[in-house]
C-alpha cells in the first residue's frame, strides 16, 4: 500500500509548486490513457478467449458424436463374427454368399457386393479414425490457444494493477501538493502582507521623526509668525456653526467640531477636556461620528484616500506642508473654505492664505 510522504516544499515558492502539481497530473492523464487502452486490450482478449472456449465445446462434441459413430459400427462388425462363431461355420459368411450363387454372373455380382461391403466397412473405420484425430489435434491446437490467451490475460490483468497503482499514488502526490500549495500561498499572502505594513511602518516612522512645524512639534510660536498654525483671518463674523450640505457621516463629523469653534488651540490636544490641535480636532469629530482616525496630520493623510480638489466635499479632509512633510489638516466645508485648529483657535476660515502650503486632499473611508 502507497503511503504518501511529505514533500519537500518548504524551498520551492508556490508556483514552482502549481508547475510540479501540473507535470504529475499529466502523468495520471497519461496513465489513464493507458489503462483505458489496456482495458480495451482485455476486453478483446476476453472475447477471443470465450470464441476459444465455445469451439472448443463444438470440437469436444463432435469428438464424442464420432467416438459413438465408431462404437456402433464396431457393434455391427463384432455382431458379424459373434453370428458367424454361433454358426460353427469354418467357412465365412462371405464365401457362402459367394458359393451360393446360381450361375456365374450371379457368383461375379455377389463377390463384387461382398467385396463393396468389406471395403465399406474398412473405409468408414479409416475415416472415422481419422475424423477423430483430426478433432484430437483440433482439440490440441485450441487447448494450446486456450492457455496462451489466460497467460496474455493474466499478464495484462498485472500490468491494468501496476498502472492503477501508479495512478493512485500520483494522486495521492497532487492531492498533498495541492495542500501544500494552498498553505504557501497563504504563506506568501502573509509574508507580502507584513512587508506592505513594515513598507507603511518605516514610511510613518520616518514622517514622525520629522521635525514638522506644527501638531507633530513644539513650535515658539511668538518666533515663528506664518508657520505652525497661524493660518490666516477667520471668516469675519461668521464663527457659528457652518451650513453645508453633505453626506450623513460628513454632516456628523462637522457638527461635532462646529461644537467647539471659538475653543482655544493647545499642542497634542485631542479631546474637549484637554483642548485640542489639528488633528486631534480631526479625530475626535470623526469619531464621533463612528469613523476611526490615527493621531497625527501626516498618519492621517497617509490612512485617507487622495481626491483632487475638482472632487472635494463637504467632510473630506484638506492637508498643508510648511516643506518638511505633513503638517497640519481641517475638515474641508466646500466653497473654498475649512474648520480647523490653529493658533488662533478652532475657527471656520478661508483656504486662500493657507493655499501657498496645501498638499491635498483626502477622503475618509466610507464617509463621503
Amino acid at each position: 500500500m502507497y503511503t504518501a510522504q511529505p514533500l519537500q516544499a518548504d524551498a520551492a515558492t508556490s508556483q514552482e509548486m502549481t508547475q510540479k502539481k501540473v507535470k504529475i497530473d499529466k502523468k495520471i492523464k497519461k496513465l489513464d490513457n493507458e489503462i483505458k487502452d489496456l482495458k480495451k486490450k482485455l476486453q478483446k482478449k476476453m472475447e477471443d478467449y470465450k470464441v476459444t472456449q465455445k469451439d472448443l465445446k463444438k470440437v469436444n462434441a463432435s469428438i464424442v458424436e464420432t467416438e459413438k459413430r465408431i462404437e456402433n459400427r464396431s457393434e455391427i462388425i463384432d455382431d458379424r463374427l459373434k453370428a458367424y462363431q454361433k454358426n460353427d461355420s469354418t467357412v465365412s459368411p462371405y464365401i457362402e454368399a459367394v458359393l451360393g450363387s446360381d450361375s456365374i454372373t450371379d457368383l461375379v455380382s455377389r463377390a463384387m457386393s461382398v467385396k463393396t461391403i468389406i471395403d465399406a466397412d474398412q473405409n468408414l473405420l479409416e475415416e472415422q479414425e481419422d475424423d477423430k484425430q483430426k478433432l484430437a489435434d483440433q482439440k490440441d491446437d485450441l487447448e494450446k490457444t486456450k492457455a496462451k490467451l489466460q497467460k496474455q490475460f493474466q499478464h495484462m490483468q498485472e500490468e491494468e494493477n501496476a498502472l492503477e497503482t501508479k495512478k493512485a499514488e500520483n494522486k495521492v502526490k497532487s492531492l498533498e501538493l495541492k495542500k501544500q500549495i494552498a498553505s504557501k500561498k497563504e504563506e506568501e499572502r502573509i509574508a507580502k502582507e507584513l512587508k506592505e505594513k513594515e513598507k507603511e511602518a518605516q514610511k510613518l516612522k520616518d514622517l514622525q521623526n520629522t521635525q514638522f512645524v506644527s501638531d507633530d512639534s513644539n513650535v515658539d510660536n511668538d518666533n515663528n509668525a506664518g508657520n505652525g498654525n497661524n493660518g490666516g483671518s477667520p471668516d469675519d463674523g461668521n464663527q457659528s456653526a457652518p451650513d453645508v450640505s453633505g453626506s450623513q457621516a460628513a454632516t456628523a463629523a462637522i457638527a461635532e467640531a462646529s461644537k467647539y469653534l471659538g475653543t482655544s488651540y493647545v499642542w497634542g490636544g485631542s479631546n474637549p477636556a484637554s483642548g485640542f490641535d489639528c488633528s486631534g480636532l480631526t479625530q475626535w469629530s470623526f469619531k464621533q461620528a463612528g469613523y476611526s482616525l490615527p493621531r497625527t496630520a501626516a498618519q492621517q493623510y497617509l490612512a485617507t484616500k487622495k481626491i483632487d480638489r475638482s472632487n472635494a466635499k463637504a467632510g473630506d479632509l484638506v492637508f498643508f506642508s510648511y516643506g518638511s512633510g505633513v503638517a497640519h489638516v481641517g475638515i474641508y466645508l466646500g466653497n473654498n473654505r475649512m474648520l480647523d485648529a490653529q493658533n488662533n483657535g478652532v475657527v471656520v476660515e478661508s483656504l486662500d492664505w493657507w493655499n501657498q502650503y496645501l498638499v491635498g486632499f483626502g477622503r475618509v473611508s466610507g464617509v463621503n
